[in-house]
């Protein structure tokens, strides 16, 4: 009994006892540290390796894949240089696309504990995984209204020219992302009134403006008003081509209508009294342009379905490049625009289209040169081939990058 009543080794068996759990309160908080430490280093370091991986480069989108690329090999050699294979170990670094124009960078790496692994059922090693999605920010095109629109008002055809943009990397046939959005008329050879609402402060205009997602949107912002003084009237807003997205021209083509105005919107019916085969006839730039490129290139400008032919591409538009807008007037006296000249081939701009400069567009109505059509469409296929059928003059894009970056981190 007098054991047990004794308290002269009280401290050293509460000291053993608390010993323990002191010990592994010490042990988990360097081990804890250590986590940290790791998972924030490669966390900096993946952010880095996003943002690296989509520098601007021709090839940008292949060599972020290969697995000797260089944002990749930095990396690597980077954690080695931190860890030298002790805190980090196993290293594994991965990219992958996870959407378009979106790339995520990914590591995993095995740290080493000290003390937690003490515990029963807890490993010797701590998996650690990170990553980070950078955005590849694509140039914004902002074009003005077009400075002078001009359309043969003599020709037996209607013409109306629209403006559209074109997303050269959305996929074929998805309805959720069409290739072609902000479809505007802005002109036509009908007669018809165009006015660009330069400051987009027209109430019904800006309530269908902010109605939903325009870049979801074929169809413009646009109205066809009440007619005035026997014209067509219509009120639209510039489509403004959101970064991934070009700004490009729609030829819309009906035969023999002209002057009849009720086929302008439906098209005419293929057979429209005698042998004269009518019907609407579309087509496309579907313009681009390459990386660090400033010349257009173009998609479409392909032959109508109705041809036997439906795929051949058409020369049925000139592009001029002027440096004033005066070079790209035909009437003025320092143009550079050919006036009047038929049975030629067309021009096609090889330079850039810089700011502060002026693109011509002069297109045939009709596809000059296409074989292989059916004998019954000959008379539709006759063309006298001036491009000058319609001629628009606007002043070179301005391309602008959000912030000094081409990419940004947005996860």
């Amino acid at each position: 009994m007098d054991f047990l009543r004794r308290e002269d080794g009280a401290v050293a068996l509460i000291f053993g006892l608390m010993a323990i759990p002191f010990m592994a309160l010490v042990g988990w908080s360097v081990d804890y540290v250590r986590l940290n430490h790791v998972h924030d280093y490669l966390q900096a370091q993946v952010d880095t390796a996003a943002l690296n991986a989509l520098q601007p480069d021709e090839q940008w989108d292949l060599i972020a894949m290969r697995p000797d690329a260089p944002w990749k090999a930095v990396m690597e050699d980077e954690i080695q240089r931190e860890y030298q294979g002790d805190w980090a170990r196993g290293v594994d670094v991965r990219g992958d696309w996870v959407g378009d124009g979106y790339f995520r960078v990914t590591v995993d790496a095995d740290v080493p504990l000290s003390f937690i692994n003490l515990v029963p059922g807890i490993p010797d090693m701590q998996r650690v995984t990170v990553s980070a999605t950078a955005e590849l920010v694509k140039p914004t095109e902002t074009r003005e209204p077009p400075v002078n629109t001009t359309l043969d008002p003599e020709a037996g055809d209607y013409n109306r020219i629209w403006m559209y943009c074109y997303w050269p990397e959305r996929p074929e046939n998805d309805s959720s992302q069409p290739k072609r959005t902000h479809m505007t008329p802005i002109a036509d050879n009908g007669g018809s009134v165009y006015t660009a609402d330069i400051t987009y402060s027209d109430p019904a205009l800006l309530a269908d403006y902010n109605s939903g997602n325009q870049n979801l949107r074929e169809d413009g912002v646009w109205e066809r008003r009440a007619d005035a003084g026997g014209k067509r009237q219509y009120v639209y807003f510039m489509p403004q081509c959101p970064s991934g997205s070009f700004m490009s021209f729609r030829l819309e083509n009906v035969r023999f209508a002209r002057t009849q105005t009720s086929f302008w919107d439906s098209g005419a019916p293929r057979n429209n009294g005698g042998d004269k085969k009518t019907g609407r006839f579309d087509y496309y730039t579907d313009t681009y342009f390459n990386p660090g490129d400033t010349v257009e290139q173009y998609a479409g400008l392909h032959g109508p379905a109705e041809y036997v032919n439906p795929g051949q591409k058409v020369d049925i538009l000139e592009t001029i490049l002027c440096d004033t807008e005066e070079q790209c007037d035909p009437t003025h006296r320092d143009s550079i625009i050919p006036d009047r000249q038929t049975n030629r081939d067309p021009q096609r701009a090889s330079e850039g289209c810089e700011p502060g400069k002026y693109m011509y567009y002069g297109w045939e109505d009709r596809p000059p040169g296409l074989s292989g059509h059916a004998r019954d469409w000959q008379d539709i296929a006759w063309t006298d081939r001036d491009y000058d059928d319609i001629r628009i003059v606007i002043k070179c894009p301005v391309f602008t990058v959000e912030g000094d970056r081409h990419t940004r981190l947005v996860r």
